[in-house]
């Protein structure tokens, strides 16, 4: 990890939505790492229960890197996240629609690993494609 920019860690991190490889969390997160937003969230493996229970919700989600920009030890990410409501998501059963949003987060990164974040996922937007999408929710 010695060689990787901190913009490469950040990247790697996102690619887990795509390829669903939890065990590449171990490689870019430090085992302690907090969530600012989810303070259930402060070690690896809580991150990992995270990822899995967003695909369990998505399990098709992509995310689209839209930018990227390194900031001393931090990186701002924004992003389009693209998937279908197939599982249970903020307590709203899976509906068939489509989500299709733009996140932001802050990653603190320290020893080549992310040791915290702080992430900003539009829940009104997402919530609202689930539920008019011709679902019981319409």
């Amino acid at each position: 990890m010695d060689n990787l920019t901190n913009k490469k860690i950040v990247k790697d991190f996102f690619e887990i939505y795509n390829s669903k490889n939890y065990k590449a969390a171990y490689e870019c997160m430090a085992a302690d790492y907090k969530d600012r937003m989810l303070t259930q969230v402060t070690r690896v493996e809580h991150a990992i229960e995270i990822l899995k229970a967003t695909h369990q919700a998505f399990p098709d989600i992509q995310v689209i890197i839209r930018e990227l920009i390194e900031e001393g030890d931090k990186v701002v990410f924004r992003g389009q996240f693209t998937g279908t409501h197939l599982g249970e998501f903020a307590g709203i059963a899976a509906t068939g629609a489509k989500v299709d949003f733009e996140a932001l987060e802050i990653f603190r990164v320290e020893n080549g690993k992310i040791a915290e974040s702080w992430g900003y996922w539009p829940m009104d937007v997402i919530t609202s494609q689930i539920q008019g999408s011709g679902s019981a929710y319409s």
